[in-house]
């Protein structure tokens, strides 16, 4: 634990004077990352290592999940922490992991609770990267052949990028059961099938 706390500390003080950060976490092990002179902030993340890790963002105040997902291996995505929130980066794998962020000082606003929230994955079983938009919350890089959990408000967008202009590829709503599994690939070729009619 003493190691995961000295690893914070070096991140929050290099973020300061370097505009991106490499960390590396031990296996099985979590890095909390806080800015407390910040009202809030977006975080780039890049994992450079061949194990995914869950990404949330958590409440400083009782370490409550507001929301998270899973950082595919080689994945990238931004995510916004709002003021009383820290950004929380673990590696549930078997072998050490990297992971490089560059925050920027934003107000990225406030969240829906936790219990309007819906957790799910999102499947992307092609070869290909599926860049995705998820307003305010992040913008995640489906890796080929990846799962990516995420845990987002009812009535939340999910866009992707489609002829110069933002489609929306899903809207969360009480259809979708807990723990669903959602093949982004299939969908995303159902969508822009539709926008070519």
């Amino acid at each position: 634990m003493k190691n995961v706390l000295f690893t914070v500390c070096i991140s929050l003080v290099f973020a300061s004077c370097a505009s991106k950060t490499a960390l590396s976490i031990a296996p099985g092990q979590r890095v909390e990352i806080d800015y407390p002179d910040y009202e809030g902030y977006s975080a780039d993340l890049r994992n450079k290592s061949f194990t995914g890790l869950d990404v949330s963002v958590r409440s400083k105040e009782n370490d409550e999940q507001i929301r998270g997902f899973g950082l595919g291996t080689v994945g990238k995505a931004t995510v916004g922490v709002e003021a009383g929130s820290k950004l929380v980066i673990r590696n549930p794998g078997d072998r050490k992991a990297k992971v490089v962020i560059q925050v920027a000082e934003n107000d990225p606003g406030p969240w829906a609770a936790p219990d309007n929230s819906i957790s799910f994955t999102l499947a992307n079983k092609s070869a290909e990267s599926i860049p995705l938009i998820i307003p305010g919350v992040m913008n995640p890089n489906l890796s080929p052949m990846s799962n990516s959990g995420v845990s987002l408000a009812v009535g939340q967008q999910i866009l992707f990028r489609y002829k110069g202009k933002n489609q929306v590829l899903l809207v969360v709503d009480r259809s979708i059961q807990e723990g669903a599994k959602i093949d982004v690939a299939t969908l995303l070729k159902e969508k822009k099938a539709e926008l070519n009619q």
